[in-house]
């Protein structure tokens, strides 16, 4: 109770407010909008300064005859452009030009408003381009000799009359000193302006390096999280896919077999349970492996690798399909870089997958591996016909149809600097090259096929390419030899099949 009160208390309570935060929003606030702080720190006391020491001399005797009002109002218009200092650099100059113009033309002279020249110079370069910085420069410089001859006027204004004398060279000096002075006064505030010119396209310089490196690490993040989504997609894809097909092959056989043959269905029964508990633990791997964020606690199961090409072999005979083998005990993992024999089984698997769901329930494959002219060769044949298309069915709806597994393979392949190739075997015993379809290879009759391991005029060839790792020397017609022709004893040898069309797009 005491518990809920107090939680009550504290929703009822008004939060604190934070001295930091409401200084944090008045900065954003001034950053925002300058001619604000501009207008408070220089606008204001300069102009009540210029205005309340111009009123105080009213009452003494000037050179000029304009009423006070007008004066009052030339002295604000050197000082209010101030506030666009920032924001309209050259505006506020040309206002404050025209105001001393006026002051000199009307013999007003030179007032506390005066002031607002070498801060507009400053500012006009600072914040300004260096076309209006050249602009100001030269105002400047002119206002300095304009302030010469209204000095030079008023001095002259003792030459005539009753008590009329002739200007000494004290006049001359102190006309020349007053120029010199003013010029200088320019140009100290022009290099200062230049100086902070270049200060600020320095940082605006380093806020846009620092941009574009956001820019680039943010798309460097999206390019690996892109290919770890699809390294994660093609993983997922061959585990579950092959190990689905399995089961379903082993399902559809027990349950065909449990009347006439109990024992049958009772090994279907027992490889639909090795199949899954071996894809639940590939997939508890892989996810135990994204959601560890720690390197050193990553549990990293054994990838399987080409040394586990002959137990998935046995998984796919078990469910079915007859599978033969060439050549897989003259290579092994070490021929290979890192990580390309997962791609090699990987590959394997997904095409005797493709076999066992597409080619036909009497089809038959054939995996060779071997070495060929310094790279690692893995071909996967079958001789299924597959299902016969309608021949009235276009090419775009058949391409719509196909899934992404050769896809996957294709891009599994390119990762370690190999290619694949996934040709259609026709039924017209010729190459049809001359007749292309769009996004599809050109079929190749058996005879035309480089490492066909069937005599029949139907099937299906994938051929993934691998470079050797670096320093792998081998006798390339030894390899060749034994991966093309030799075929093991385990499993039933290659003869002549039956004829039809092939058309499994949808591997």
């Amino acid at each position: 109770m005491n518990d809920r009160h107090s939680a009550a208390g504290g929703q009822q309570a008004a939060p604190p407010t934070d001295p930091d935060s409401r200084l944090h929003r008045a900065r954003r606030l001034l950053a925002a909008h300058p001619w604000v702080a501009d207008a408070l720190i220089w606008v204001l006391p300069l102009a009540y300064i210029a205005v309340v020491t111009l009123l105080a001399s009213a009452d003494t005797p000037t050179f000029t005859a304009l009423p006070t009002f007008f004066q009052v109002a030339i002295v604000l218009l050197q000082t209010l452009p101030l506030a666009l200092r920032r924001t309209a650099p050259l505006f506020s100059s040309m206002l404050i030009a025209l105001a001393c113009l006026l002051s000199i033309l009307t013999m007003l002279g030179p007032t506390i408003g005066i002031i607002a020249v070498p801060l507009t110079i400053y500012s006009t370069t600072a914040w300004g381009t260096r076309r209006h910085g050249q602009i100001v420069l030269g105002l400047g410089l002119g206002g300095a000799c304009l302030l010469g001859l209204w000095f030079y006027l008023v001095s002259l204004q003792s030459t005539v009359g009753p008590d009329a004398r002739p200007m000494d060279f004290g006049e001359y000096l102190l006309m020349f000193t007053v120029v010199a002075l003013c010029a200088s006064i320019v140009l100290t505030a022009w290099l200062l302006g230049g100086v902070g010119y270049r200060r600020r396209r320095e940082i605006e310089g380093i806020r846009e390096r620092n941009r574009l490196l956001e820019h680039e690490r943010e798309s460097e993040t999206r390019l690996a999280t892109d290919a770890e989504r699809m390294r994660i997609a093609r993983e997922m894809h061959d585990v579950i896919a092959h190990s689905l097909s399995v089961v379903i092959a082993q399902a559809d056989g027990g349950r065909y077999a449990a009347s006439a043959n109990p024992q049958a269905a009772v090994g279907a029964l027992e490889t639909i349970s090795r199949t899954g508990r071996e894809a639940l633990e590939q997939t508890r791997s892989l996810l135990g492996f994204l959601r560890t964020d720690d390197e050193d606690n990553r549990r990293a199961a054994p990838l399987p690798g080409v040394a586990d090409i002959r137990r998935l072999i046995d998984d796919i005979r078990s469910a079915g399909l007859p599978v033969s083998i060439g050549g897989i005990d003259e290579v092994d993992d070490t021929t290979l870089p890192d990580g390309a024999g997962l791609a090699v089984y990987r590959i394997v698997q997904e095409a005797l997958t493709n076999v066992l769901k597409h080619a036909g329930s009497i089809a038959r494959a054939h995996v060779s591996l071997h070495i060929e002219t310094r790279e690692f060769v893995a071909r996967i044949s079958d001789d299924g016909a597959g299902q016969t298309p309608d021949a009235e069915t276009s090419d775009s709806t058949q391409l719509r149809s196909r899934g992404n597994g050769i896809t996957g393979m294709k891009e599994r392949a390119a990762l370690y600097g190999g290619t694949l190739t996934a040709r259609p075997i026709r039924s017209t015993g010729l190459p049809d090259a001359n007749r292309p379809r769009a996004g599809r290879d050109a079929g190749l009759s058996s005879e035309s096929v480089t490492g066909s391991a069937f005599g029949t005029a139907t099937g299906f060839v994938v051929e993934a390419r691998f470079p050797l790792r670096k320093g792998t020397e081998a006798d390339d017609s030894h390899h060749t030899s034994a991966g093309t022709n030799g075929i093991t004893a385990d499993g039933p040898a290659p003869a002549a099949g039956t004829a039809g069309t092939d058309s499994r797009a949808g591997r």
